[in-house]
């Protein structure tokens, strides 16, 4: 399992630095190479809970700030991306605009929701 998500997640980075070498504009860049690294980020955190998991490297202060980095990361690559999107030609339509708000919004409160709950695990495991 470990081998099948390395070769995948390896292709995305392959894939996202290709982007990176062919890309001009500094919010491009920006974009990108925030989600390398959140890709890095999930990937350096789910093989240090693979390799020898337990409930103490879960609620860790560690992993709990390491995830709140990833999702962070992640979060502004959505927010750039958003604000760069609706001055485009491609949200000429309203709908565009109306649907790309709804999803930026559905991803502030996952980012919340998640970060409630990978605090209150930690809080739960002192």
């Amino acid at each position: 399992m470990v081998a099948s998500i390395t070769l995948a997640l390896g292709a995305v980075i392959v894939r996202l630095a290709w982007e990176m070498a062919y890309t001009t504009t500094a919010g491009s860049m920006v974009i990108i190479t925030l989600l390398m690294l959140a890709i890095l980020g999930v990937y350096a955190l789910f093989l240090h809970l693979v390799i020898k998991p337990s409930r103490e490297k879960m609620t860790s202060l560690p992993v709990r700030v390491s995830f709140t980095v990833i999702l962070t990361a992640g979060l502004i690559s959505g927010i750039i991306h958003y604000f760069r999107f609706i001055p485009s030609p491609e949200a000429f339509f309203p709908l565009s605009v109306v649907i790309a708000t709804m999803l930026l919004v559905a991803g502030v409160i996952a980012y919340l929701l998640a970060l409630g709950l990978i605090w209150s695990i930690g809080k739960a495991g002192k």
